[in-house]
């Protein structure tokens, strides 16, 4: 074999080295993106059953058993959370228990989901905007997070009474 051949099967040796780290690469970054957006729809499906599970309680503690006319008796804003007794989510009654809730959910492809919720309440006309007193709206707000999300999953739901 001569030079000509040896430079000719180098060359040849090196493009097609270039082609199989490209497929490569392109394989990889396919499988990222599909498990990037597998988890971003498992975490959107844990959020939104925590939602679900929250708003079929009571609206607030003052509603589970009796009927309430004006807001400045339901929990007051620097009480929201669970109440005295309420020590884990087996024992919550009301929407506002879960206030600062936090859980993780495992799946065994996508290892460990953190979910969080907040719960405060908000201007009924403006949902938008946190209120500083009690109203007869309250914005439920749901987070997930996953090593496989480059980002916070947020959900939220208004609830009225």
């Amino acid at each position: 074999m001569n030079t000509g051949q040896t430079l000719l099967i180098t060359v040849g040796l090196l493009l097609f080295s270039i082609f199989i780290l490209t497929v490569y690469r392109t394989t990889t970054s396919r499988f990222a993106f599909a498990i990037a957006n597998e988890a971003l729809l498992s975490g959107t499906a844990i959020g939104q059953s925590l939602i679900d599970e929250i708003t079929l309680k009571s609206f607030d503690e003052k509603t589970v058993d009796k009927v309430v006319s004006v807001p400045d008796s339901l929990t007051p804003v620097n009480q929201l959370g669970p109440d005295s007794g309420e020590k884990d989510v087996t024992t919550y009654d009301d929407i506002d228990d879960y206030n600062n809730y936090e859980r993780t959910e495992t799946l065994s492809r996508l290892g460990n989901f953190k979910a969080w919720s907040k719960v405060y309440y908000v201007l009924p006309n403006s949902p938008d905007i946190k209120s500083g007193t009690r109203t007869f709206a309250k914005k439920i707000e749901v987070y997930v997070q996953n090593d496989f999300v480059t980002d916070t999953v947020k959900l939220y739901r208004i609830v009225t009474y």
